[in-house]
């Protein structure tokens, strides 16, 4: 079974990367880093290492993070942010792992893996393959806004506490631009993927 790790930039189409493969290659197995995250807030354990070390307004109420606080609480503090991290990465990265073990018990041949901050973990998640997906950074801002809700000034500091997309691109063994249409990017997912629909 090959491993595909899809990365990126915040707002630049991960996700519908993930789709659109899936939709090619549904036997394949899927993980999503941000939805092991958001399961991992719902934990107790997180949530009680949450609170002492972030204290009371960790919570809006009892076994609830309040997502929107601790995101602009930790987002412009790179001391915070990787007390966060050292917090959350281990159960995402246990979650990955017990998904890729589950797909390979399903006998499929491919397990694609969204892990947004792949680099900045220091690419600890093994792969055949990492695809970064990129687009302008006004691109991102517009998507980021349009689709989570969130103003210009949060949109840049998330994006800054990211490394740069063309760092990402640099280290990338495939990269999908996604500035244009839903056609382009179909079009490069045919290509991608072809190797394996005709395998």
């Amino acid at each position: 079974m090959k491993t595909w790790v899809i990365t990126g930039g915040a707002g630049s189409g991960k996700s519908s990367l993930v789709r659109s493969l899936r939709a090619l290659l549904p036997s394949a197995g899927v993980f999503s880093a941000d939805l092991a995250v958001s399961e991992a807030l719902g934990c107790k354990e997180v949530i009680e290492k949450l609170l002492t070390c972030f204290g009371p307004a960790v919570e809006v109420a009892p076994g609830v993070v309040n997502r929107p606080w601790l995101r602009d609480f930790v987002l412009g503090d790179p001391v915070r942010r990787k007390k966060l991290e050292a917090i959350l990465h281990p159960p995402v990265l246990e979650a990955l792992e017990a998904g890729r073990e589950c797909a390979h018990r399903s006998g499929t041949n491919l397990f694609l893996a969204e892990v947004p901050l792949h680099y900045e973990i220091g690419s600890t998640v093994s792969a055949d393959l990492v695809i970064v997906v990129a687009s302008s950074r006004s691109v991102q801002v517009r998507r980021m806004m349009e689709t989570r809700g969130l103003d210009e000034q949060t949109v840049h500091k998330f994006l800054d506490a990211q490394w740069p997309i063309e760092a990402k691109v640099e280290r990338a063994d495939a990269v999908i631009w996604n500035d244009g249409s839903p056609a382009s990017l179909e079009a490069q997912v045919l290509t991608l993927a072809s190797p394996l629909l005709l395998a």
